[in-house]
């Protein structure tokens, strides 16, 4: 049996929290904030026979679920399955969302049960996985947009954090076409991992889904749209077909961003008309909540975490570890290692803060003694081991991104922006100072994991 959402969920149910309960969707924001977990609702008020899910990447041990590993491998082992060639996928004939194909006057987007996210958005919307190609063929491209349906048949999309369809809708507006486009919802999350991979040098020879099938470790299937000329994942839930009208805008926004502020706040964003719309009878319809602590942040950190890991490991550091902490907006990025030289820690973090996406404005290095997941523990070791004046850093005048309200607009595009950026080495000393090291080693109880609580109860 293919790998789909539907058979994720059945299979890690232990770790969903089902919600059988009647529930309005202006609580959904609210309710998946406090989940905690991979949650589903099976029970939306006014919306019979649809379910929503989230919370598939919130932490390393939802995560866990998705790749089929242990928390403490996602990162080393999603970077090894990153760095295998494509696999080649499959186009079948049929598929499950196809059990209800819907055109002309039977489109209503208004229909699906989008939410609103924060208490300032204007309209419900979708998070989907959106597939686009270039008029000159190649690729698809696979990526994550808004969708803010305005009327039965439109939507505007935000298009502004996929640098890959950015360019691909420029190249057919220069032509004055419409860019066809498939939004797809309700995959097995793996899917969701190479719709966050932003790395431009791989479009020219492969697209995003042509690594899923690394990730889920089967070839993976494909099935022809029903009215634009796209493939789309054949075990999805629901595909909404259509086209992005050349050079049309229209007020988008304001959203919350994944720093939780309305920025850049409301622009003006291209025109989605939609021209089918293909479902399950009982369709998930799979969202991502844009508020802390959701899939907002570490979803869309996940694969530039290993391949930040991978990178510093190849220039023979000993990292353990790479973590966008969610609690830092996706602009924090903590690294765990072993400095073996005192010169390292300061080199491995000048990698981080220069590299260019997800634009981190800190990074943070600690020991193996500390615990990465941790907040409370990350505190402790910036107390306790940094010395402002010896172990931290800044490089001011960097490139920045646009939801951080500490940057400034550089020119007239309002992503081009700068900001300051700050480092700190809460490591202990270095392997070459065992005496210095020692001096760190910190206290635990004696026999430290040996027992569990939960036996004596």
């Amino acid at each position: 049996m293919a790998k789909d959402l539907r058979s994720f969920v059945s299979e890690n149910t232990n770790k969903v929290l089902h919600v059988p309960k009647p529930v309005s969707r202006d609580d959904l924001s609210d309710l998946i904030v406090q989940a905690n977990q991979p949650v589903l609702f099976e029970n939306i008020q006014d919306y019979a026979g649809w379910r929503i899910a989230d919370l598939f990447f919130r932490d390393r041990a939802a995560q866990s679920a998705v790749l089929d590993t242990r928390p403490e491998n996602v990162i080393s082992e999603l970077a090894e399955m990153l760095m295998r060639p494509p696999r080649k996928t499959r186009l079948v004939n049929n598929a499950p969302h196809k059990e209800k194909i819907l055109l002309g006057n039977k489109i209503d987007l208004t229909t699906i049960p989008g939410f609103k996210h924060g208490k300032r958005d204007p309209l419900p919307a979708l998070i989907v996985m959106n597939i686009c190609r270039a008029p000159e063929g190649g690729p698809a491209n696979l990526s994550f947009t808004r969708l803010s349906p305005f009327d039965r048949c439109h939507a505007t999309m935000l298009i502004g954090s996929s640098p890959h369809q950015r360019l691909i809708l420029e190249k057919w507006e220069a032509l004055g076409e419409p860019m066809p486009m498939a939004c797809v919802v309700g995959t097995h999350p793996a899917y969701e991992i190479m719709a966050s991979y932003s790395v431009p040098e791989h479009l020219e020879h492969f697209g995003e889904l042509d690594l899923v099938g690394n990730l889920i470790n089967e070839t993976v299937e494909l099935v022809a749209c029903e009215t634009v000329p796209l493939e789309v994942p054949a075990h999805a839930e629901l595909v909404i077909e259509g086209h992005v009208q050349p050079n049309e805008r229209r007020a988008d926004g304001p959203g919350p961003s994944q720093a939780l502020y309305y920025l850049p706040g409301i622009s003006r964003q291209p025109v989605f008309e939609v021209s089918s719309i293909t479902m399950r009878n009982d369709p998930i319809l799979r969202q991502h909540n844009t508020l802390m602590y959701s899939d907002h942040q570490p979803l869309i950190t996940l694969p530039h975490e290993c391949l930040m890991y991978t990178r510093l490991r190849g220039v023979g550091y000993d990292i353990k570890e790479v973590l966008y902490v969610p609690w830092g907006g996706t602009l924090a990025c903590v690294v765990q290692m072993i400095p073996e030289r005192d010169d390292q820690v300061r080199a491995a973090l000048t990698i981080v803060l220069e590299e260019a996406w997800p634009s981190c404005r800190l990074a943070i290095a600690i020991d193996t003694d500390v615990d990465i997941n941790s907040a409370e523990d990350l505190i402790w070791s910036i107390t306790t081991r940094v010395d402002p004046a010896r172990h931290m850093f800044q490089i001011p005048n960097s490139k920045g991104h646009p939801i951080d309200p500490t940057a400034w607009q550089k020119g007239d595009d309002s992503r081009d922006v700068l900001t300051n950026k700050w480092a700190l080495d809460a490591t202990k000393p270095s392997l070459k100072h065992p005496a210095e090291r020692d001096r760190f080693e910190r206290s635990e109880p004696p026999n430290k994991g040996r027992v569990s609580l939960r036996e004596f109860l």
